[in-house]
């Protein structure tokens, strides 16, 4: 079964989709930056995602992560990533406010926090207990201004306004994200291997 999920994924990024009659040029999202990366880097993946959501968690570990480290530590990469927390998680509202929140601190640590969500997600899916989880991987320093960023309402406003913006590209599952390679976007709908996502990406870039 894994086998013939690698090779759907393969004809449809790689061989049905990879030619430029079946991508479009990327639209231009002002609202977007990149939290991990340079605005202007060949590789731009712009993806929504909800942190309680477990086809998500295996796509950051499994998937974005490696490709931070491959591409990111090198300016070819520019992710954008947008917290689209589903009303059927109870407590991924709440998740999302760590994450946005700990994007004011900078891309290290936000990476760490949400590495650390999606890492022990079993857990505060159950307990709701997110501040232990985010806590462990943070300094003291830096928890006391995520806790005042958490106060301020303009946390919340951005969620909002990241639903709108997935509304409007036409998401309506997580994870979704969008790839951008050379200027040429691609939709996707639910997670991809990284070892499939390398390879198409590998190709565009020639």
């Amino acid at each position: 079964m894994q086998l013939k999920k690698q090779v759907f994924w393969i004809l449809v990024l790689i061989m049905g989709l990879g030619g430029s009659g079946h991508t479009q040029p990327s639209p231009q999202h002002p609202k977007a930056i990149c939290l991990i990366g340079q605005p202007g880097a060949p590789i731009r993946l712009d993806v929504f995602s909800d942190y309680q959501c477990p086809s998500c968690r295996n796509f950051y570990l499994r998937t974005i992560k490696p490709l931070i480290n491959e591409y990111g530590r090198t300016n070819q990469l520019c992710l954008n990533y947008f917290d689209l927390p589903l009303k059927r998680h109870e407590f991924a509202f709440e998740a999302s406010r760590y994450s946005v929140a700990a994007r004011q601190l900078g891309p290290d640590p936000w990476q760490k926090v949400s590495e650390a969500l999606y890492e022990h997600q079993s857990e505060w899916s159950e307990n709701g207990k997110i501040e232990a989880v985010v806590t462990a991987v943070l300094n003291a320093e830096e928890m006391v201004r995520l806790k005042k960023f958490l106060k301020d309402p303009s946390i919340n406003q951005t969620i909002e306004r990241e639903a709108a913006l997935a509304n409007e590209r036409g998401v309506s599952m997580t994870p979704t994200f969008f790839l951008t390679v050379k200027g040429r976007e691609k939709k996707v709908n639910g997670k991809v291997s990284y070892s499939i996502l390398k390879e198409y990406i590998e190709r565009m870039m020639k």
